[in-house]
């Protein structure tokens, strides 16, 4: 196999890993709000992906003001590295970015 398709694969692999890391660390965190799983696990996935209306209480009729102030925290971070790419944001948080 050549070393192209080999980092090719390593990279998507590092990025699925990262996404399900991030999506189940979030919906765990949002969690923490006590609502049903479907609800919290529907807003992270609207907010993280960026695709509109979640399900359950966040749905087409509902909205996020009964989320805590960290839960809402959480869900813009969420935002954030949706929009951005993961990998920019992590970028950002990698001291070798900014070694002269």
């Amino acid at each position: 196999m050549p070393v192209q398709a080999i980092k090719l694969r390593r990279g998507i692999n590092a990025y699925l890993v990262i996404y399900c890391l991030i999506l189940v660390v979030s919906v765990f965190l949002i969690s923490i709000n006590g609502f049903d799983m479907e609800t919290s696990f529907s807003a992270v996935v609207a907010c993280f992906n960026n695709v509109g209306p979640g399900l359950s209480a966040v749905g087409p009729t509902g909205n996020y003001a009964d989320f805590s102030i960290f839960s809402k925290l959480v869900l813009c971070i969420d935002m954030l590295a949706g929009r951005l790419e993961i990998f920019p944001i992590l970028i950002l948080f990698n001291p070798a970015t900014y070694k002269k």
